[in-house]
Protein backbone atom coordinates (compact mmCIF):
# COMPACT_ATOMS: atom_id res chain seq x y z
CA UNK A 1 0.00 0.00 0.00
CA UNK A 2 1.23 3.42 -1.18
CA UNK A 3 2.18 5.83 1.70
CA UNK A 4 1.44 9.46 1.66
CA UNK A 5 4.09 11.72 -0.24
CA UNK A 6 5.27 14.48 1.53
CA UNK A 7 5.85 17.66 -0.58
CA UNK A 8 9.26 19.71 0.62
CA UNK A 9 8.19 23.38 1.12
CA UNK A 10 10.81 24.33 -2.05
CA UNK A 11 9.15 21.55 -4.16
CA UNK A 12 6.50 23.85 -5.50
CA UNK A 13 8.47 26.24 -6.32
CA UNK A 14 10.66 24.36 -8.43
CA UNK A 15 7.98 22.46 -10.10
CA UNK A 16 6.34 26.76 -11.52
CA UNK A 17 9.93 27.26 -12.42
CA UNK A 18 10.64 23.58 -14.81
CA UNK A 19 7.27 24.48 -15.93
CA UNK A 20 8.02 28.09 -16.71
CA UNK A 21 11.91 26.91 -18.44
CA UNK A 22 9.62 24.70 -20.63
CA UNK A 23 7.34 27.26 -21.74
CA UNK A 24 10.58 29.42 -22.74
CA UNK A 25 11.78 26.49 -24.58
CA UNK A 26 8.93 25.92 -26.70
CA UNK A 27 8.66 29.29 -27.44
CA UNK A 28 12.17 29.39 -28.69
CA UNK A 29 11.67 26.35 -30.96
CA UNK A 30 8.42 27.99 -32.15
CA UNK A 31 10.72 30.89 -33.46
CA UNK A 32 13.32 29.14 -34.84
CA UNK A 33 10.76 27.42 -36.86
CA UNK A 34 9.29 30.22 -37.94
CA UNK A 35 12.47 31.55 -38.63
CA UNK A 36 13.52 28.85 -40.64
CA UNK A 37 10.02 28.98 -42.39
CA UNK A 38 10.94 32.44 -43.24
CA UNK A 39 14.32 31.55 -44.61
CA UNK A 40 12.79 28.70 -46.78
CA UNK A 41 10.85 31.17 -48.28
CA UNK A 42 13.02 33.88 -48.76
CA UNK A 43 15.24 30.72 -50.33
CA UNK A 44 12.52 29.44 -53.01
CA UNK A 45 11.47 33.54 -54.03
CA UNK A 46 15.20 33.61 -54.87
CA UNK A 47 15.32 30.56 -57.09
CA UNK A 48 11.86 31.82 -58.64
CA UNK A 49 13.37 35.07 -59.46
CA UNK A 50 16.35 33.64 -61.19
CA UNK A 51 14.19 31.03 -62.70
CA UNK A 52 12.71 34.18 -64.27
CA UNK A 53 15.88 35.87 -65.47
CA UNK A 54 17.82 32.72 -66.86
CA UNK A 55 17.63 31.83 -70.24
CA UNK A 56 15.43 28.92 -71.13
CA UNK A 57 17.98 25.41 -71.45
CA UNK A 58 17.55 23.33 -74.20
Amino acid sequence: MPGKTTREPGEDRLDEELARERREHALIDEEKLGMDELEEERLRRELEAGDETAAPKK
